[in-house]
């Protein structure tokens, strides 16, 4: 139906029995993780976006962005507020050079969830280092390849983010920044910098420690970097003996970085917290995407022990810097005498020093698939403030994380 958010079948009930479809996928595309724990965690049939939908997600996502980018960067310039977040000082220096040169280049990804009354909730931000490229280059071809033909591609993610990148380097060179100890990170790392080779421009694939100052250039291997794509978090940093030679290759302006070091704070779900506590401080336009768009959010320890423990089903509670769904507790699907127990001993940590927050749970809406009704996750990709795609996860649950199912998104046309 033409109003509908669906998930439909293509020609065939399992397009990706088709071998050669399979090694496109492994060898265009570099998707090396297809499965986890046996089971296939990518498909191609479709996720069909009605127009209104997709536009009101739009908003949602760079709204979102918008106000809560407001609210962490802040943290540059108020030292109580930075404090707040925890960060080692490695972490701080990267986030304060890249900060003070004005080094701001962004690709972040807002996970979406559809509540019951049809509006977008954002759960999260990704914003420091986001993955899913891989997904959405080969999901949406691999979906035409098997006979999909309706419907618009609305996802440029990776070609917008190779032209950015181009544009930092300036004619230079990019560095392309992974863990080299896990192969879904170089197979981000890899695409990008097969992409960023064909256009034109030289692309070091290196580890974390490998870029050195060289006199006033960073350089991997000898040969200098003008950007530095990084597919490795912020915070991860921490310890890394050449912190201080990135650091003073932004100040000085002859290294560009994306995503710039200076989001770290949008990225620590602590963010949203600061921002529902602060909302009545914000700008009216950020106010009421807030107000619509962002949960209750708090920090654990701000909100009542019995509060969080006897009314389980409303809350989720996050450690701030958990990824990929790590250390994501959803109290609806916990047993009530395992949650009590979980959540002592999360606030324990946090008055320990470890940042973890409490978040109002989301009741999503069932969306219609070919496994029956299913809950997404739209990841929507923001670029410099600014929609660039889409990237789909499909669970029976209200929890996402690495086993997630992966579709392509399209929009309907008809």
């Amino acid at each position: 139906m033409q109003g509908t958010l669906e998930i439909v079948p293509v020609a065939a009930a399992d397009p990706l029995r088709d071998a050669s479809l399979a090694r496109e996928l492994a060898q265009r595309f570099f998707v090396w993780d297809a499965f986890v724990g046996g089971r296939r965690r990518i498909d191609i049939h479709p996720l069909l976006l009605p127009r209104r939908m997709h536009e009101a997600a739009v908003r949602a996502a760079e709204g979102v962005v918008r106000a809560v980018g407001r609210v962490a960067s802040s943290a540059h310039v108020d030292a109580a507020e930075r404090a707040r977040y925890g960060f080692h000082e490695d972490t701080l220096r990267l986030a304060g050079a890249s900060h003070a040169a004005g080094d701001g280049a962004s690709l972040m990804r807002v996970d979406l969830l559809l509540d019951v009354s049809g509006e977008w909730k954002a759960c999260e931000i990704n914003a420091d280092c986001p993955g899913g490229h891989n997904e959405t280059l080969a999901l949406p071809r691999l979906a035409r390849a098997s006979g999909f033909v309706a419907g618009h591609d609305p996802t440029h993610v990776v070609g917008r983010l190779v032209a950015r990148l181009r544009a930092l380097a300036d004619g230079g060179a990019v560095g392309v920044i992974h863990a080299t100890g896990y192969a879904e990170d170089l197979q981000v790392c890899a695409l990008v910098a097969r992409e960023l080779e064909r256009a034109g421009t030289p692309a070091f694939l290196a580890s974390p420690t490998a870029p050195r100052l060289c006199g006033d250039h960073l350089c991997i291997r000898g040969k200098p970097v003008r950007a530095l794509y990084r597919y490795f978090p912020t915070e991860w940093m921490s310890g890394l003996r050449n912190v201080e030679s990135i650091a003073r290759a932004v100040e000085t302006g002859t290294l560009r970085t994306l995503t710039s070091f200076a989001h770290v704070f949008t990225q620590s779900k602590l963010a949203f917290a600061r921002t529902w506590r602060r909302r009545a401080d914000l700008c009216p336009e950020d106010r009421a995407v807030v107000d619509l768009h962002v949960p209750e959010s708090h920090d654990v320890l701000d909100v009542e022990r019995l509060d969080v423990v006897s009314n389980r089903r409303a809350w989720v509670v996050k450690r701030a810097m958990g990824r990929v769904g790590d250390e994501v507790f959803v109290g609806e699907l916990f047993p009530g005498d395992d949650w009590t127990p979980l959540v002592d001993d999360v606030r324990r940590r946090a008055a320990g020093g470890e940042r973890w927050i409490a978040q109002k749970f989301v009741c999503q809406r069932p969306v219609p698939t070919p496994w029956g009704d299913r809950l997404v996750t739209l990841g929507a990709y923001v670029e410099d403030g600014c929609f660039c795609g889409y990237f789909a996860r499909v669970t029976p649950d209200s929890h996402v994380s690495h086993d997630a199912l992966c579709v392509p998104v399209f929009l309907r046309t008809a």
